[in-house]
């Protein structure tokens, strides 16, 4: 975008040079007219208005300037965009740190290492300390943007990793919601890890996989809300016919602008202004449904949990009902879920960032640079 050029008040005629020391009486009458009360000397002032007007607004064109703004403001919101993708690994790694004992033994019961039998609680303290070190230090750095290439692939590992060691990869919320995290990982590593001059091919094709694998998480809540529509159960009461009705509406609304989205954006089809939406939404969504930090109180000296704290929609096994959990582990979920949407809503802030790349069906221009384009 072109920078709107300052406005001059200065004469253009062809005698501007020669008439600055002798203004006629029409001159000053006219520069009269832009500062109509003159304090002293009233040609002094005539002669030094359209200087401090020009001059202000030059200043002022140059304050409104998109690139000056963004090579002011661009690196601070990149910070926010990589900690928000990089805050539900923090989280993990915090609470992996503060309840590892009974993760551990989690994890050697349900997880992918219970046939291990004896040893499976060593093994499952050692993959849990390990994917600590990775979320906790891989985390520190990305935000720093210090080894950008080595925290990329720890958390992308972990990511993988996770689902197979707690045994849920028959949870498909899950792993969706991993697939998303790994694509706004794999769209922050294409700009931060290869050369554009030197590696542009590559640096395609790892941002085209991270924009693929974005939307993951909203194409299973479109498959969710449709299950949720198609299984709805008959009713004969009129009111309660409406009322599931009126579900069935929303949730069909729902699915179509998540299925729209997902898609926009899967193509390349002006998906910065669908991610920057998409991103918003999710904000607004966990704030108002998942905000933890309500649900939790310090009383004589003990944290206390909300007694009203509302029960999260969440998918569980079959053999497990959410109400069969007490106010600590609703709390965790929560908690988990409000993270892991600020996460994935800092992976769609990364697409609107930096653009859907070569291989798209239209690159949109860019809505606001976080970083000024020379």
């Amino acid at each position: 975008m072109k920078p709107v050029t300052g406005t001059s008040y200065a004469s253009s005629g062809p005698n501007n040079g020669s008439n600055l020391g002798t203004d006629s009486s029409a001159d000053i009458e006219m520069q009269g007219l832009l500062k109509p009360m003159p304090i002293g000397d009233s040609t002094r002032h005539s002669r030094a208005g359209p200087k401090i007007n020009d001059s202000f607004f030059r200043r002022l064109d140059d304050r409104v300037n998109v690139k000056l703004l963004s090579r002011i403001w661009g690196p601070k919101l990149e910070t926010v965009v990589r900690l928000m993708l990089v805050s539900t690994f923090l989280d993990d790694s915090l609470r992996t740190a503060t309840n590892f004992t009974q993760l551990s033994k989690q994890v050697s019961e349900e997880g992918c290492l219970r046939w291990l039998s004896s040893s499976a609680i060593v093994f499952a303290s050692i993959f849990l300390f390990l994917g600590l070190l990775f979320q906790l230090i891989g985390s520190i750095l990305l935000v720093s943007l210090k080894y950008p290439d080595h925290a990329t692939r720890s958390l992308v590992i972990w990511s993988i990793l996770q689902p197979i060691l707690y045994g849920q990869l028959s949870n498909f919320e899950f792993v969706a919601e991993s697939l998303s995290l790994i694509g706004g990982l794999l769209m922050l590593r294409s700009h931060v890890v290869y050369d554009p001059e030197t590696e542009a091919v590559k640096q395609a094709r790892v941002k085209l996989v991270g924009r693929l694998l974005v939307p993951a998480m909203y194409v299973y809540y479109a498959g969710h809300f449709m299950f949720k529509a198609l299984t709805e159960e008959e009713t004969s009461s009129v009111s309660q016919y409406f009322a599931s009705l009126s579900l069935f509406v929303v949730n069909l609304l729902v699915i179509v602008g998540l299925v729209i989205g997902s898609s926009f954006v899967a193509a390349g089809l002006r998906s910065r202004v669908i991610a920057l939406l998409l991103a918003l939404i999710n904000i607004i969504y966990v704030f108002y449904n998942h905000p933890f930090f309500l649900y939790i109180s310090r009383k004589d000296g003990e944290w206390v949990y909300d007694d009203n704290m509302p029960i999260p929609a969440a998918s569980l096994p079959d053999d497990v009902s959410i109400f069969d959990f007490d106010l600590e582990q609703i709390y965790d979920l929560h908690r988990y879920y409000f993270f892991m949407g600020l996460s994935t809503s800092g992976a769609l802030l990364l697409l609107a960032q930096f653009g859907p790349g070569e291989y798209a069906v239209q690159e949109d221009e860019m809505i606001l640079p976080m970083r000024a384009q020379d």
